[in-house]
């Protein structure tokens, strides 16, 4: 049986990843606290606490644990938390993406290793140029996305110079179940959620900028690309996982109060805008779909996924 590795695994994607992977490989995941909600009730799962930034915590585990695979998930997620935090941004993500890559050279050289980047890579994409591909240069707009090129490169130059079995994974946003509510569409889904049970007694959606739009994805077609990239990605290639279609904020905030009994109106507060936000910007999806992925989940049935989630949380 494969032996899988998942950094970050009790985050909101490593636990869908694991979710996905447990039934039919032997999942380790490394976690750095006792944090591990999200991974409630899930079986076939062995966590292991690691501090990434130790290099010789991780190469330890990843010595004891000797994985055929390893999906690199742990990161500082929030690009709104980059600004505020950016040094601390930057040595997370690519302090602990250099230990590991180090690491399992050392223990497994063999082993293929998934490193998760982001769509934000691209940052300020020129519009004759969308959907952007893999090749667009990279202009990130905030130290989140500045710390998830170097991860990106990082994976590149370990794979050209090193050997090192790297595939490089480019997200776009994606949202779902147990998604924190530091991000647009889980916000949104709380809200709403927090209004049809009373907890909030003004009846508004409060909004930031509803005329950005980017491109969505659910976060259970991202896992199942993750799985695919390291079974038939090239190493070295950089492979953007996303729709190919950019959806506004507004129609993912209109689309959500749809699904409610509530009279609920939409308020924007310029406090909620981001420092720096694109028009709009959506990616080029053909490669990875030329080894065979296709999104299973529409939209409306993403946005109804999370809606439920967050109706049964606010209860708890």
């Amino acid at each position: 049986m494969r032996r899988v590795l998942i950094t970050g695994i009790a985050g909101f994607v490593g636990s869908h990843l694991a979710e996905r992977l447990a039934p039919r490989f032997e999942v380790w995941g490394t976690c750095i606290d006792d944090n591990t909600a999200n991974l409630s009730g899930m079986e076939g799962v062995n966590l292991v606490k690691c501090d990434l930034l130790d290099r010789s915590a991780v190469e330890e585990v990843v010595g004891r644990i000797e994985p055929d695979t390893v999906f690199h998930l742990a990161a500082q997620s929030i690009p709104s938390f980059s600004f505020s935090h950016p040094e601390e941004t930057l040595k997370t993500n690519i302090f602990s993406t250099l230990n590991i890559f180090e690491s399992v050279l050392k223990a497994v050289p063999d082993a293929v290793v998934l490193n998760i980047g982001s769509g934000d890579e691209y940052g300020d994409a020129a519009s004759d140029i969308l959907p952007v591909p893999e090749k667009a240069e990279l202009k990130p707009l905030n130290p989140y996305a500045v710390s998830k090129v170097a991860q990106d490169l990082l994976a590149f130059q370990y794979w050209r110079s090193r050997g090192l079995k790297a595939v490089r994974a480019r997200p776009f946003n994606h949202f779902g179940p147990r998604q924190s509510d530091c991000f647009v569409t889980s916000e949104f889904a709380r809200q709403i959620a927090e209004i049809e049970a009373g907890i909030r007694r003004e009846k508004a959606l409060e909004v930031g900028n509803l005329r950005t739009a980017k491109d969505f994805l659910d976060v259970r077609d991202v896992v199942a690309a993750y799985e695919l990239l390291v079974e038939k990605g090239s190493f070295g290639e950089a492979y953007n996982v996303c729709s190919g279609r950019a959806t506004s904020i507004r129609e993912i905030a209109e689309t959500l109060i749809s699904f409610s009994t509530e009279k609920i109106t939409i308020r924007e507060d310029p406090a909620r805008r981001r420092h720096t936000e694109t028009a709009a910007i959506y990616g080029d999806a053909a490669k990875i779909k030329a080894l065979g992925w296709v999104p299973k989940y529409t939209l409306r049935e993403s946005l109804e996924s999370i809606i439920g989630y967050w109706r049964e949380a606010v209860l708890r």
